[in-house]
């Protein structure tokens, strides 16, 4: 098969490769600490990452749809696109809907409702459900932490996300100004320890992500992952049932992949359970 399977990942909605100590794990002395920007550029660079960062940390509410490619590198080395549409909801202090379309044509979503985390796959019938009471960023470093799941730009999406990014980044500067994507937007490259990313943000009043470009310079094959905002609502009125989930008569409840590991032999925080899963 070209892609992993679903079933054996639990990693229905995984996108970027966040890894658990890069949300919950503060530096240690072998990590390197991050650049201090040195240039005009690099602050500048810095300071348009942050004000992004800081822009939807404080935003209550909003809604976004994305498509998405990412590679999959197979045995020989050869890598395959696949795509997928994704429309994304977030309700401070404690709702995250994501609902997914892969390429061929497959449904599946994602749901934090302030008491439990479910992942389903509407294909397949399944879904895997956890309890966790708490707000967005406990959640967001509980799934990635504790079920060894991927999250979708797992940063973005937290009040935190500028200490996060400050925290994290190791280096940064300013590539361009480009209006390449239909309005004027800044251009950035930066890296962490395990990723390479560029982000262009808008240049506007609402500074929010156009596109982010993910590298894994480590991984095998080096593989990509491309995302395309648009569609963006910071006043959404969502419906009471909107996160809400309610299986399918004949779906099958299922454990994530870390709840089916004894528990000597869990993988230390930091190791993605969910191998061969989607970037």
């Amino acid at each position: 098969m070209l892609r992993a399977s679903l079933l054996l990942a639990v990693s229905l909605m995984a996108m970027s490769a966040v890894r658990a100590e890069e949300l919950s794990a503060p530096p240690n002395r072998t990590t390197a600490a991050p650049e201090a920007p040195a240039t005009e550029s690099q602050r500048f660079a810095r300071d348009r990452l942050m004000e992004m960062a800081r822009f939807l940390g404080k935003t209550d509410r909003f809604s976004a749809s994305l498509r998405i490619a990412y590679d999959v590198v197979q045995d020989d080395g050869q890598k395959i696109e696949f795509g997928e549409t994704r429309e994304l909801a977030v309700q401070r202090p404690d709702r995250i809907r994501i609902v997914a379309t892969s390429s061929d044509g497959d449904h599946n979503s994602m749901l934090f409702d302030g008491r439990f985390i479910t992942i389903s796959d509407d294909a397949a019938k399944v879904y895997a459900q956890a309890p966790q009471p708490g707000d967005i960023d406990a959640t967001v470093v509980h799934f990635v932490r504790d079920l060894q799941m991927r999250l979708p730009l797992a940063p973005l999406l937290m009040a935190k996300s500028a200490d996060e990014l400050q925290r994290r980044v190791r280096s940064i500067d300013y590539v361009e100004h480009t209006d390449i994507l239909g309005e004027p937007a800044h251009h950035i490259a930066a890296r962490t320890a395990n990723v390479d990313f560029q982000v262009w943000i808008a240049d506007d009043k609402q500074p929010l992500p156009l596109r982010i470009v993910m590298n894994y310079p480590t991984a095998e094959g080096q593989p990509q992952f491309r995302a395309d905002f648009s569609d963006w609502d910071l006043s959404p009125r969502f419906g009471k049932k909107a996160f809400k989930f309610k299986p399918a008569d004949d779906a099958k409840r299922i454990l994530f992949a870390v709840q089916l590991l004894p528990a000597a032999s869990s993988p230390p925080s930091g190791e993605r359970a969910n191998q061969g899963a989607k970037p």
